[in-house]
């Protein structure tokens, strides 16, 4: 079993509101207002979304979607932590909910229009599994589809247990990382800098 889920599910109640208080999660807060101004201006929301099919992965209690889930035609939510996917479906009425891995995501190829995620689930992984991840990921988005998460850039910035999160990225180190295990990818828009605990990036697929 990973060593992190019983902290995800422990902590899933009360997720939503540690992230408001910025006394308890300062980081977790800081990045979750970062990630939604963020995906706002990279993916200029409106009238072109509406067709969307959005996955979100390692959704928690599915805080990504917020700002897209009434403006695209469907939300998927996938996570390992059936108690963060409790806390999804309270808030998500009419949303799909899987409980899955990241690293081996059980959709079809092509299936997605967007995937995003918040949490820096690539920076969970143990490094032989983020290829396998980035594997999946680009094999169900569908040609010009976009992939929009945030990342740790150094483990010991960011307020939870020891192994929860396992691998940080600099920009340089993330971008390469990228290019090599997303073949053909665009890297159009990036947030944050070596001081921020999280980083977000925005890539497409051809």
């Amino acid at each position: 079993m990973d060593p992190s889920l019983p902290y995800w599910d422990d902590v899933a109640p009360r997720w939503d509101a540690l992230l408001g208080d910025s006394n308890a999660f300062m980081n977790y807060q800081e990045s979750f207002r970062r990630f939604h101004w963020f995906l706002k201006r990279a993916l200029k929301i409106g009238n072109r979304t509406k067709s969307y099919r959005l996955l979100d992965l390692a959704c928690g209690t599915g805080e990504a979607s917020w700002p897209l889930w009434k403006r695209v035609a469907s939300v998927t939510f996938l996570d390992r932590s059936p108690s963060m996917l409790r806390a999804a479906r309270n808030k998500y009425p009419k949303g799909i909910f899987v409980r899955g891995d990241a690293a081996s995501l059980p959709f079809l190829d092509a299936e997605f229009d967007v995937v995003v995620s918040r949490g820096a689930v690539l920076s969970q992984l143990d490094t032989d599994r983020i290829e396998a991840a980035c594997a999946h990921v680009w094999r169900i988005l569908r040609p010009q589809g976009y992939f929009f998460f945030d990342f740790v850039t150094d483990p010991k910035l960011v307020q939870a247990p020891e192994g929860v999160y396992r691998t940080g990225w600099r920009r340089k180190e993330a971008e390469a990382m990228l290019l090599h295990s997303l073949p053909g990818a665009t890297i159009l828009a990036y947030d944050g800098t070596e001081a921020h605990a999280f980083n977000r990036i925005l890539v497409r697929k051809p």
